[in-house]
């Protein structure tokens, strides 16, 4: 469900990321743990957060930054989607969950798959992607299980680490037939 700023799930708020929320998320920005063994850290400071978010840079029709928040728990990761800017009718998706003591629960699908509702229902996409390393296979299954179909395996720059990866895509006919985004099982 969409309240203006938010995406709501089961157990997740999908809120806009404000300026209160920079003392974390610069932490997070930093911090290798909170990136996990397939992530780079994108080394953003407090005061380049803050200018984003003054900017619109985090959130404008073509760029959004969410903070996934675990109802009555707090922050617990971000969820970011771009149009691209060679076909605005195709979004790509990068997930986060931050807190390592929240991965692996389920979250990470469910954020997903809400923002993917939104991307198709809403925003009209017709196509969603998302890059993999490819030794991440937890995020694969997730994405499998959503739908998506492997694009393609390529080498993807991470915040100018150089990475091994895979390409998943989702279509608007696909998300169309998948059971998932019909069905809501989530507790």
């Amino acid at each position: 469900m969409i309240f203006g700023d938010k995406i709501l799930t089961p157990r997740l708020s999908l809120r806009r990321i404000v300026a209160s929320d920079l003392p974390f998320f610069v932490d997070w920005s930093n911090s290798a743990t909170a990136h996990g063994r397939y992530l780079t850290p994108d080394c953003i400071d407090e005061a380049r957060g803050l200018e984003s978010i003054a900017s619109g840079a985090y959130w404008n029709d073509e760029n959004r930054v969410f903070i996934i928040e675990l109802k009555g728990k707090g922050p617990i990761g971000t969820l970011h989607y771009w149009l691209r800017s060679e076909q605005k009718s195709c979004a790509v998706m990068a997930l986060k969950i931050s807190e390592p003591e929240m991965r692996n629960k389920g979250y990470g699908t469910e954020a997903q798959k809400y923002a993917i509702i939104q991307l198709f229902t809403r925003m009209k996409m017709q196509r969603v992607e998302m890059y993999t390393d490819i030794d991440n296979v937890p995020q694969q299954r997730c994405l499998r299980k959503l739908g998506f179909q492997l694009a393609d395996s390529l080498h993807y720059d991470d915040h100018r680490v150089q990475r091994v990866g895979h390409l998943f895509r989702i279509d608007a006919v696909s998300f169309a037939r998948t059971p998932i985004y019909h069905y809501h099982y989530e507790q």
